[in-house]
């Protein structure tokens, strides 16, 4: 039996995200589904399935996004649209978190942004730090 079918016997959730994330710290301009006004964001983590994004605005579950956004060091700009999953308040930061699922992405853009990850895991490994959750 694999991990994830022991965690879902001791009733809980088994772990279902496909891709690895890592902190990234980048901006990202959002534009609601519908309309043309874009906003600043700022990206907290990153993976090939998608992004967490602080917002100044709280933005609700389902909610559909236009993301526009370069990676660290990157020249090129990548556009995706992605789904509210997840979303929570940090009075910490006092800001908004968004989990956003990509829903539509250029596959280079993905391959990218994969790859992306990829380096910084094992930059973080060698430093001794560990991949975002």
């Amino acid at each position: 039996m694999n991990e994830s079918d022991q965690s879902a016997r001791n009733g809980e959730a088994p772990y279902r995200r496909r891709f690895v994330r890592v902190a990234a710290e980048f901006p990202v301009s959002y534009s609601r589904e519908g309309s043309e006004e874009s906003k600043p964001g700022h990206a907290a983590d990153l993976g090939g399935g998608g992004v967490r994004v602080a917002t100044d605005e709280d933005l609700p579950l389902g909610a559909v996004l236009l993301l526009r956004f370069k990676l660290p060091h990157g020249d090129r700009e990548m556009v995706a649209r992605g789904r509210i999953v997840l979303s929570f308040y940090n009075a910490e930061e006092q800001r908004f978190f968004h989990g956003i699922s990509f829903t539509h992405i250029d596959p280079r853009d993905k391959e990218e942004i994969i790859r992306y990850v990829a380096t910084e895991v094992q930059r973080l490994a060698l430093e001794g730090e560990t991949a975002a959750d």
